[in-house]
């Protein structure tokens, strides 16, 4: 009997599944390549002195390579090399593997080294290592004689840095800047106990929701640094002027030993940013500084008929501080019944700015048939990138309104017959009419004549001097808001207990009472104005304002609840006080 192995077929179709095996298992590392794969180029030192020795570092991560030759650079002489070490690190399952070559090489002349990207070939293929760039100085002469305040030590390169970068440094007045509150530290075991975000006066801010911060490595002209972002601020400029953003602090503790450690802080080098004014003057209509922004109308019905609601939509959208944007003055046919309108907001803050829009939802009766048009809206406002005022148009709206079963304010009219006489013109006269109104029925009837003709005058002078109240209140806007102030922030207060609620309601009322814009209210410049006109409250107005910035950041058990009685109490004892 033959064995299975001894069949021609058998064998030729084992003969050609070698080759393809064997493609397989050359394929298969190719698609199992890691895509973290790099080469990563360090020195010890980027400042150097002609003469000095240097260390240059070549780091394979997640790669391999097998002939290395030491680098050619221009500016620097190979003296030894190299030293070579292996590290294998595994973290949350993800394994990284290094290989390391380090090199000594002397420093020749002076002037600016550059040690280019250069060309490896690795097992997981050719990749590049960054350029890095050096100084070198010339080597100071020995003198005989120096003075008491000469500096011969060089400043030593910080290991451990705060830094506030901005996404731009000059910009106009309401333009929104992102700042990105980084760490940058060289230090493998540092714990950063505590770290201060200063104030950021002349400034709206909207804090940026982003993951818990975590070190990145990252590599800064040849030395490796881990970098993390601790906060992301999109502020908008409430004032012009130069500003000057410095004092973010920070406090580490670096372990030495198991037993032993040391504290460690840091701060950053200020930053400036010069806020410009509007080239040009802004019209009265003007709803402030946006990158975009754009305006939308919609009905949600155009055909209706009457005492019937319908909803109209009034939609900003773009980029900017929309949270600005205040309720659009629409103009109504008195025919119509509208009700305040609702605000909804659908605002993202992200690292790119503020973006989304704000809608305006009027719900409006009509009361009579007819055609009605709503006017169109415009939307002007400063576009930064183009340095000038632009206006987007909304167009009008057309609404038929048709009669409904019980129209309020319209007359039905029935249709009557003319009197038919029968038999005769006159029926029937009574002789005692007995139905006619007595003298004591007519006298109270002639008392309620007389004042229902006296009533229309008191009604129109009452609607005139209305009128006329209103219109003062238009044209004193301020002072309107002023009077006001304690009912619109009670009216504030019953919406929404959450922090930055009871902040706006805070400022919003402030802003009412000292007859300010918000480009006007600091807390510096309230407790100065409130310390002159009423120095017994300007000290809890400014307490509360503490409180509340402190219940932002979190660093407050204060219950936002509590804030809002407070913020209650104190305006109304405001309100008794004021002169």
């Amino acid at each position: 009997m033959k064995k299975i192995g001894d069949i021609p077929a058998l064998n030729a179709l084992r003969l050609s599944l070698w080759p393809l095996l064997w493609l397989v298992g050359f394929v298969a590392p190719v698609h199992a390549q890691r895509e973290d794969s790099r080469v990563e180029l360090t020195v010890n030192a980027t400042e150097v002195q002609s003469g000095d020795m240097l260390r240059l570092t070549l780091t394979f991560v997640n790669c391999k390579i097998r002939n290395i030759d030491p680098p050619e650079v221009k500016g620097l002489e190979f003296r030894m090399g190299p030293s070579t070490s292996n590290s294998t690190s595994w973290v949350n399952g993800v394994t990284t593997s290094e290989q390391r070559y380090t090199y000594n090489y002397k420093v020749l002349g002076s002037g600016e080294v550059t040690i280019p990207a250069l060309s490896w070939k690795t097992s997981e293929g050719p990749l590049r290592s960054n350029p890095v760039r050096l100084f070198a100085s010339g080597r100071a002469q020995p003198s005989r004689t120096k003075s008491r305040n000469s500096q011969t030590q060089k400043q030593p390169v910080r290991d451990l840095v705060t830094a506030i970068e901005p996404s731009k440094r000059t910009l106009y007045l309401g333009e929104p800047v992102v700042l990105n509150y980084r760490i940058y530290n060289r230090y493998n075991n540092l714990d950063v106990r505590n770290y201060d975000i200063p104030e950021l006066d002349g400034f709206w801010k909207e804090t940026v929701d982003m993951p818990e911060a975590r070190w990145e490595p990252q590599l800064i002209n040849g030395k490796r640094y881990n970098v993390a972002t601790v906060r992301k601020i999109v502020a908008f400029p409430q004032q012009t002027g130069t500003f000057e953003l410095k004092d973010f602090d920070l406090v580490g503790y670096m372990r030495v030993n198991f037993f032993e450690g040391r504290e460690l802080t840091a701060t950053c080098d200020p930053v400036k940013l010069e806020v410009l004014p509007l080239p040009e003057a802004a019209p009265s209509s003007s709803l402030g500084t946006f990158v975009e922004l754009s305006v939308t109308q919609k009905a949600s019905i155009d055909s209706l008929n009457t005492n019937e609601a319908v909803t109209v939509a009034v939609t900003y959208r773009g980029r900017g501080n929309l949270k600005f944007i205040r309720e659009p003055e629409l103009v109504w046919p008195s025919e119509f019944e509208v009700f305040d309108a609702e605000v909804e907001d659908q605002i993202n803050i992200t690292s790119q700015g503020e973006r989304g829009s704000r809608t305006f939802k009027f719900v409006a009766i009509p009361r009579a048939p007819g055609t009605y048009t709503l006017p169109g809206v415009e939307a002007t406002y400063f576009n930064p990138l183009r340095a000038k005022h632009m206006t987007s148009l909304a167009p009008a709206l057309t609404l038929k309104v048709g009669a409904g079963e019980a129209s309020i304010g319209g007359v039905s009219f029935n249709h009557q017959q003319d009197i038919q006489v029968l038999n005769q013109d006159i029926r029937h006269i009574e002789l005692k009419p007995s139905r006619f109104l007595s003298r004591e029925t007519w006298a109270w009837r002639v008392w309620v004549l007389v004042l229902l003709f006296l009533a229309g005058p008191v009604i129109y002078g009452a609607a005139a001097t209305r009128r006329n109240a209103k219109s003062s209140e238009a044209q004193d806007r301020l002072g309107t808001r002023h009077k006001r102030a304690l009912r619109a922030l009670n009216s504030q207060l019953k919406q929404g207990q959450s922090a930055e609620d009871v902040g706006e309601a805070m400022e919003q009322y402030l802003m009412a009472k000292l007859k300010w814009e918000r480009s006007a209210l600091t807390r510096e410049a309230v407790h100065a104005t409130l310390n002159n006109t009423m120095p017994s409250l300007a000290a809890e107005w400014d307490a509360l304002w503490n409180a509340l910035e402190m219940q932002r950041y979190g660093a407050s058990t204060i219950k936002a609840d509590d804030l809002a009685e407070t913020l209650r109490s104190l305006a109304q004892r405001t309100e008794q006080a004021w002169t």
